[in-house]
């Protein structure tokens, strides 16, 4: 990323700490090789050197393996230190103690770890990460020079991630079970999480798809659209999908698919009338070929979005019909019924291997990791599953999609609690850590064109403890 830094304490980082750049893998995924791909004018693997060397790092480590011969000659040109990894085929942690072997004979304090399928990594979002490792230990909390450290985008952890000299061992002598989440989970709650405000270190291109995003987010100068421009002139109306079947006792229910119970789905064509009434004005507008102000009205709605998960799915199915029932005459302008898309994005929650499952077994076969949920809900997440702030940022990218491919005024999307509580704050300039009124079962929330901004604060900084929570306010958290 071509920004301006700040020279003062260049000499300072380089003494203390170190980069390793992990480029080794297969790029299977991807179909091309990612250390050489161009991002932002120059290859990605250079672009990430340049980047640690303008962050004042001068002991850089590149991890190589698949397409070595490619890259030696790259690595020479830009005065780096290589580490080959002949076992590159059996994943990244053999790349990460391959690397660690190498760049700890300098005797740095720690190490900033870059994987190459994430090239925008800023100078500043580096600079961040290192001034907030101490210089000596804390000892109060048991964070300090010895603690991970990894940088975040609204909550959602990225990279680079900072490995402490101090596990240096443990990391060398690990089996791989579990790769180096294994090892960074053991220190949760010391790893120092640090908010850069910069969606690039998020930002990976393990596939096609990533890169291409990746290309426009440069294109459009490191941004994304805002919510209120996008949102602008359009109602959207959020609606959490009808009770579901029932179960013996509470359970952990993100993404486990439960369907509707016959009283769910007369929730849902309750909300289909509510939706009816709210469409009245506009779809008259639409008709007459004007709104109530005299101008030429935004185009009648042709598709409500949903979760691709049944029971939100079927609440959808369940609204366009009373929609197509009450409005006839939106077929004959659309050329079709209102219909249901159905998107994975707008998915709750992962809860990983817990979902599915009674909490009560949860908490026993769990304790420690149930503990851990307990004192800070947003952050925590299980190998394999989502954090709230991965479920936001899922969920903005989704929502962002489909403003930018729908002009009609009303965008009608049923989806989940976690779901539509990081919509709703979203929308109003909060995040999904900030207070929320739930919306229940079956129920309608309409927000006006141009809400209210109440806030532009990101709120990383304030952990929900569960279990000052009542078990109903848990669960309203949820499905």
């Amino acid at each position: 990323m071509k920004i301006g830094y700040n020279r003062e304490k260049t000499e300072e980082y380089g003494e203390r700490f170190g980069a390793i750049i992990l480029a080794a893998g297969l790029s299977s995924r991807m179909k091309e090789f990612k250390p050489l791909l161009p991002v932002d004018g120059r290859p990605a693997l250079e672009g990430l050197i340049e980047t640690a060397k303008a962050a004042g790092l001068s002991d850089i480590t590149v991890v190589t393996g698949h397409n070595r011969e490619l890259l030696v000659p790259e690595l020479a040109r830009l005065g780096v230190a290589e580490a080959y990894n002949e076992d590159y085929e059996s994943g990244m942690f053999s790349s990460v103690q391959t690397g660690l072997a190498k760049a700890r004979q300098s005797g740095r304090e720690g190490y900033l770890l870059m994987p190459v399928d994430c090239p925008l990594i800023s100078v500043s979002v580096l600079r961040a990460v290192m001034d907030a490792v101490p210089a000596a230990d804390t000892g109060s909390d048991g964070t300090g020079r010895d603690a991970f450290a990894v940088a975040v985008y609204e909550g959602k952890k990225g990279h680079p991630l900072y490995i402490p000299a101090a596990r240096d061992d443990e990391i060398l002598s690990s089996d791989r079970q579990g790769g180096l989440a294994a090892i960074t989970d053991r220190y949760a709650d010391t790893m120092i999480r640090v908010e850069t405000g910069e969606e690039g270190c998020i930002l990976d291109m393990d596939t096609p798809e990533g890169y291409e995003d990746i290309k426009k987010f440069v294109a459009k100068g490191f941004a994304r659209e805002k919510l209120e421009l996008l949102t602008a002139r359009k109602r959207i109306i959020l609606v959490r999908h009808g009770e579901t079947r029932q179960h013996e006792e509470p359970m952990f229910i993100g993404q486990y698919d439960v369907p509707l119970s016959d009283e769910g789905r007369a929730q849902a064509v309750s909300a289909g009338q509510d939706i009816v009434r709210l469409m009245s004005e506009d779809v008259e507008a639409e008709s007459l070929g004007m709104d109530k102000f005299g101008k030429e009205p935004m185009p009648a709605i042709e598709r409500i979005y949903a979760s691709d998960l049944c029971r939100a799915a079927e609440t959808a199915d369940i609204i366009a019909e009373e929609i197509n029932k009450a409005y006839p005459q939106l077929t004959e302008m659309n050329g079709a019924p209102v219909g249901v898309r159905n998107d994975a994005g707008l998915r709750e929650i992962s809860l990983g291997n817990w979902d599915g499952h009674p909490i009560r077994e949860v908490a026993e076969e769990y304790p420690a990791e149930y503990e851990r949920r307990g004192r800070d809900i947003f952050r925590f997440k299980m190998r394999g599953a989502e954090s709230f702030y991965d479920m936001q940022y899922r969920v903005l990218a989704a929502f962002r999609n489909i403003l930018r491919n729908d002009d009609a005024k009303d965008i009608i999307i049923v989806a989940h609690s976690g779901v539509i509580r990081a919509l709703e704050n979203n929308i109003l300039g909060l995040r999904v850590d900030d207070e929320w009124n739930p919306v229940p079962k079956g129920g309608v929330r309409m927000l006006e064109p141009f809400p209210e901004q109440p806030s532009e604060k990101v709120n990383t900084e304030k952990p929900m403890n569960m279990n000052d929570m009542t078990m109903e306010a848990v669960l309203e958290m949820y499905e």
